[in-house]
């Protein structure tokens, strides 16, 4: 039995459903909402690692009772458990360099997420009664989950902050523009998990920060993302948004300081 645990279709949940589309895998989706915190109710699938990963709040991927955490390596797994396409195409380099983007692609997420956060996730958590998420946040764990929860609840990312988010984010936007002036993919000539990867963490980006990802500076990235977006698979993944609002969908990320 193959169980997606996911919520909206953008960034770090985005990534599952597009490589299960694109296999073309009959799967079960287990909706939740993670800002009403229904990924601390009782029940829940879980382990030390899923616990500990880095994104925090999920994915959450059970195959025949193992359970799956970190996006990527969700990636990984599905195209080599499922059969149908192949998103690790090509040899020993271009499978190197999925894995060299997703590290690249990791610190790019770090960014956005933050700025997602400031932008949607903060009001949602503004409308709770201060008591009932006071209470709510202190039951979080580890510390540093609960951290990065109370930090987007506490509004300590300023319009100051956010700028130096927006200009650490160029640096790897140039890599990836430069490289599709390059090749079609990123990893090559064929299209992999890291462009399902790239997509599902700058699909956004163009709203939440257009001096980082425009026409003007980035037209081979913005391409690239209409390009991907109009693959059957990855519609088919949108689709299954229940907000029609996708893009505005974020929860905390993955910990910049730990991924350095």
């Amino acid at each position: 039995m193959l169980e997606l645990y996911h919520w909206e279709p953008n960034t770090y949940f985005l990534k599952p459903l597009i490589a299960l589309h694109e296999k073309r895998a009959a799967f079960t989706g287990r909706w939740f909402d993670p800002t009403a915190f229904e990924q601390f109710a009782p029940g829940w699938p879980g382990n030390t690692e899923s616990a500990l990963q880095l994104e925090r709040e999920g994915p959450i991927l059970v195959h025949d009772g193992a359970i799956i955490s970190n996006s990527f390596f969700m990636l990984e797994y599905l195209n080599d458990a499922l059969p149908g396409i192949n998103l690790c195409p090509g040899g020993a380099f271009e499978q190197y360099r999925q894995r060299a983007w997703g590290q690249v692609l990791t610190a790019v997420g770090t960014g956005v997420t933050e700025l997602g956060c400031a932008k949607y996730l903060a009001p949602v958590l503004r409308g709770i009664e201060p008591a009932t998420l006071t209470a709510r946040l202190q039951s979080i764990q580890p510390l540093e989950r609960r951290q990065a929860w109370a930090a987007v609840a506490g509004g300590t990312l300023d319009e100051a902050a956010l700028a130096g988010v927006r200009a650490r984010l160029k640096g790897p936007i140039k890599r990836i523009e430069s490289a599709l002036a390059a090749t079609p993919w990123l990893a090559g000539a064929e299209y992999s998990i890291a462009d399902i990867d790239a997509f599902s963490l700058l699909n956004g980006l163009p709203a939440l920060a257009p001096d980082v990802l425009n026409r003007d500076e980035t037209p081979r990235t913005l391409e690239f993302l209409e390009r991907v977006r109009e693959r059957p698979a990855v519609k088919a993944a949108l689709a299954l948004s229940r907000t029609g609002r996708p893009e505005e969908a974020f929860v905390p990320g993955a910990e910049g300081s730990r991924w350095g």
